[in-house]
């Protein structure tokens, strides 16, 4: 991954490092985190209304408010990936980089919470101030 695709996605450094590492990404060249941040990490990106929507008709808003709040510190946990984003989008993101599904879910579990994060961040930064 060049470092010019760093900047075009919404994941700063120590978090495309991680999903690098963790989807073996620097060795394979994967491009988990770049799928996902299509996904879910741009301004209007398609997944985000959908894992904003299955995290409601899950009962986890407090989960996605938590992740807005702050960044976390731990990864999410597969059950809670799963029920965020849908199971033919994760098969969409094994396809697309020849990683196992469980390798993604990996992935997935040490990026989403920092994407919702910094898409939180971008919301912030573009509403006005009340």
């Amino acid at each position: 991954m060049h470092d010019r695709d760093r900047t075009d996605d919404n994941l700063p450094g120590a978090l495309n490092t991680a999903a690098d590492f963790f989807t073996r990404a620097h060795g394979d060249h994967s491009g988990l985190a770049s799928a996902v941040s299509e996904y879910m990490g741009k301004d209007g990106a398609p997944g985000i209304p959908v894992v904003r929507k299955r995290a409601h008709d899950d009962g986890l808003d407090g989960l996605l408010e938590g992740w807005r709040a702050q960044i976390s510190k731990k990864p999410a946990d597969a059950v809670e990936i799963k029920k965020l984003i849908p199971d033919e989008q994760i098969k969409k993101f094994a396809d697309a980089t020849g990683l196992s599904e469980e390798a993604v879910l990996r992935g997935l579990a040490e990026v989403v919470p920092g994407i919702v994060y910094r898409n939180a961040q971008r919301e912030r930064q573009k509403s006005p101030q009340a």
